[in-house]
């Protein structure tokens, strides 16, 4: 596995969303020992926010310096995030985001077919009809002739497309935080440019076990959000240890599997709850526990403490 992180650990704020630039998330994220980053393009691509350089006309020479400020350093993006609509669940008929989602979806994957990225995370949607969800089958339909058609798009430009467990939060719960479902849709899709990422806490908020959504998921598994939460009807997205997750576990869960993609971060609300000043440190600190969560410690300090309890 590689140890990875998403960039929004740097160019997020609790408060003010989005406040960072990527050339300053990049290099903030290298000198702390990153050398492995997941792209955050959906917090480029919010308009109105002060750094949204994804939404601008130069969108493209904006990535291309990107690049090249990761090939300055020595940094590589194997895994993105592509744009996501903020506007909850799309009325049927239409797609996320409508016109604007389809052109910022399309510039995510021009934009990771320029940095390199192997795998770019998507989320599926739910689908109302006057406010009211479609059946379970109607809003898989309507996912499927999605992904089907930017699946064809991503192959096109060589990308692979990874499809997100979703949270069971909110008045509209998404029939996708199943593991079940997600499969039947990367099955559906059958493309081998097509899998599934993992939210290790989307899975556990929804009452699931990551380490079990981890083996359900096997070979369709290409990228993760690695993040925790105390499971108590919050997305927390805090550091490993933070929340209640069981980590050797699902550390074990992903060895067992044969994984060999990005352990990514997607860890915002570490950093974002401090002032930009000290958030340096702490993205330090979050490469350590990094590496020590990939490390063969983990399991000796499980034994250590069943010998000393």
């Amino acid at each position: 596995m590689r140890l990875s992180t998403s960039t929004n650990l740097m160019n997020f704020d609790a408060r003010l969303p989005y406040m960072v630039s990527m050339p300053h998330a990049i290099s903030a994220l290298a000198a702390a020992g990153y050398r492995y980053l997941d792209a955050n393009l959906c917090g480029c691509s919010r308009r109105g926010k002060r750094f949204a350089p994804m939404t601008e006309d130069n969108w493209e020479q904006h990535v291309k310096d990107w690049r090249r400020l990761a090939d300055d350093i020595g940094v590589q993006f194997r895994q993105g995030h592509a744009y996501w609509s903020v506007n909850g669940p799309v009325e049927k008929g239409g797609v996320p985001g409508g016109e604007d989602g389809e052109e910022l979806m399309r510039r995510s994957v021009l934009a990771a077919q320029i940095l390199g990225i192997e795998w770019l995370v998507v989320h599926p949607s739910t689908y109302l009809q006057n406010g009211t969800p479609l059946t379970k089958e109607a809003i898989f339909e309507a996912n499927l002739a999605y992904f089907s058609r930017w699946a064809a798009f991503y192959a096109d430009h060589g990308i692979g497309m990874a499809i997100e467990n979703m949270p069971s939060l909110g008045r509209i719960p998404s029939f996708f935080s199943d593991i079940d479902t997600l499969n039947a849709l990367v099955d559906a899709l059958d493309r081998p440019n097509v899998g599934a990422c993992l939210d290790t806490g989307h899975a556990h908020v929804s009452g699931l076990s990551p380490a079990d959504c981890v083996l359900k998921l096997g070979n369709r598994l290409k990228a993760t959000h690695i993040n925790d939460n105390s499971a108590v009807g919050r997305d927390e997205h805090v550091a490993p240890f933070m929340g209640t997750i069981n980590w050797p576990q699902t550390v074990k869960a992903l060895r067992d599997i044969g994984y060999e993609n990005d352990f990514a971060f997607e860890t915002q609300n570490l950093t974002a709850v401090f002032p930009l000043r000290i958030q340096g440190d702490l993205l330090r600190f979050s490469y350590t526990l990094g590496e020590y969560l990939l490390s063969d410690d983990l399991f000796y300090d499980v034994e250590a403490r069943k010998r000393f309890t």
